[in-house]
């Protein structure tokens, strides 16, 4: 360093630097010294929330890229929003680390009443148009992890494990839903109260919710995202998608004993229990 000093200070053994020229070259050195240590503010910039047509989802505001990179081991998210990714979600915080909003993509919305196959009959009971909500939307929440499938598929794998039309007016029960999300590997659980579906779409899980009330006739739709105010998107077998707040999907839960046979008529699937 001296020798630096010094041929700055010496041009030629005549030339002097000027004492404010050097104050600045002092300032800048030890700037570049301490910004080799501490945590500095990286590539980033805040994206307001919009609607993804492409899938049918309205993804929240938040912070693109990670807020703060660290260097020295400290803190990396101090003073900046920041995301989490969990379970196939972006989980969205703000600069005091509170979550804001958890936002899930390349949710497909697959229709019970598709020509393709809403005419075949499966087992016992009605044609999959009329029966086929549960092997519809286990359809989507597969296709979301990447395990491919058509509705007709899960239908006929479920009815052969006898959790679909196994007997006339039977439909699907809900642990066609935990079986096969636990024989591809994901973490299932089943559940029926608000603060469990809370958490599980907080975390970016899917949840798949039997609803109906008391009816014996009873549906199945999936439930995908959260923000701050409770509401979430729902993907309906039925064929469309539309948000809703999740006290109105846990107060029209179905208590169909059929829609309890898992522990409970939702059952979240994701990566982490």
């Amino acid at each position: 360093m001296s020798d630096t000093i010094i041929s700055v200070l010496i041009r030629g053994g005549k030339e002097k630097m000027n004492f404010r020229r050097l104050l600045a070259f002092c300032a800048s050195f030890a700037a570049v010294f301490l910004l080799s240590s501490i945590s500095v503010k990286a590539d980033g910039y805040w994206q307001d929330g919009y609607w993804d047509d492409a899938n049918q989802v309205w993804v929240e505001g938040h912070w693109v890229e990670n807020g703060w990179t660290d260097t020295s081991g400290g803190n990396a998210w101090a003073g900046q929003p920041y995301q989490e990714y969990a379970n196939g979600g972006v989980i969205n915080y703000d600069a005091a680390g509170n979550w804001t909003s958890t936002v899930v993509g390349n949710v497909p919305v697959f229709s019970q009443h598709n020509g393709a196959w809403a005419g075949v009959t499966i087992g016992e009971g009605g044609n999959f148009g009329s029966t086929g909500c549960v092997p519809t939307a286990m359809a989507m929440i597969m296709n979301h992890f990447g395990f491919g499938g058509s509705p007709l598929d899960y239908g006929y794998a479920m009815n052969a494990s006898g959790n679909y039309n196994s007997y006339m007016g039977h439909g699907a029960d809900s642990a066609a839903l935990t079986n096969t999300g636990a024989a591809y590997g994901l973490a299932v659980n089943a559940f029926s109260d608000y603060d469990s579906m809370y958490y599980a779409l907080q975390r970016g899980k899917l949840v798949a919710a039997c609803i109906g009330g008391n009816s014996s006739v009873t549906h199945c739709v999936v439930l995908y995202g959260l923000d701050a105010w409770g509401n979430t998107n729902v993907a309906d077998p039925s064929g469309n998608r539309y948000r809703t707040n999740i006290a109105s999907i846990v107060n029209n839960m179905s208590y169909n004993p059929v829609d309890w046979t898992a522990g409970g008529p939702f059952v979240a699937f994701g990566y982490e229990w």
